[in-house]
């Protein structure tokens, strides 16, 4: 009887356990997306300067134990220099600590659009990665970009099937002055990472009484 009974207790361990394996399973999820970046950076509704470009658009899958960059928080090296040259070196760096971590799995890498023109990537995420962030210099400006912060492909348990992000300036807090260029006298003590106002970036403004999205992105769930 006592043996009976053990092989009982075993085939409903068994079976739970089983069942348990099964149900994780299921919750997790893999998804591939198409990725366009398009830049809006055209006059009336901003100020073109002369050589205007955006730079490599530099990013990662991660996530939500971490970030690239964040409103309100002060900008790491990586993002600093990308938003004073665009070198994304540094942020490479970053970016390999931060996958060590076990944080993130894979960069984002766009190669730079015209200011109104596109370009696109694939890239892979999962449930337990389905985080995105990127950054791109404005150029020539002293210290502001745009991109995408910790945004959710994965949202109520359901994958992200086709959506645009309308894409702001920021303002790197590292460096001052309201003009296009680089030279500029650096912000101390450093200031958070902020959206840009048209009163502290009249020359991106170029008049107007709000600041437009400056770039868009979509991503399409293959």
């Amino acid at each position: 009887m006592k043996t009976i009974f053990l092989s009982l207790f075993i085939c409903i361990l068994f079976l739970s356990c089983e069942k348990s394996s099964v149900s994780e399973g299921s919750a997790y999820s893999e998804a591939v997306y198409s990725v366009e970046f398009t830049g809006k950076w055209k006059a009336p509704e901003f100020g073109v300067p002369s050589g205007v470009h955006f730079t490599t658009i530099l990013g990662m899958i991660h996530n939500s134990q971490t970030y690239q960059w964040k409103e309100g928080e002060l900008a790491s090296w990586g993002v600093e220099r990308i938003a004073e040259s665009g070198n994304t070196g540094p942020m490479v760096i970053e970016i390999d600590s931060i996958v060590a971590l076990g944080k993130a799995i894979s960069y984002v890498v766009i190669n730079a659009p015209t200011p109104t023109g596109s370009n696109k990537t694939n890239i892979y995420c999962n449930s337990n990665y389905p985080y995105i962030s990127f950054e791109t210099m404005l150029a020539p400006t002293p210290d502001w970009f745009t991109g995408i912060s910790s945004f959710n492909l994965y949202a109520n348990n359901k994958w992200i099937t086709d959506t645009t992000v309308n894409l702001y300036s920021y303002d790197a807090g590292i460096e001052t002055g309201d003009a296009f260029g680089y030279n500029n006298p650096e912000t101390n003590p450093k200031e958070n990472v902020h959206k840009l106002t048209p009163t502290k970036a009249t020359v991106l403004t170029n008049g107007n009484s709000t600041l437009a999205p400056i770039a868009s992105v979509r991503f399409i769930k293959k």
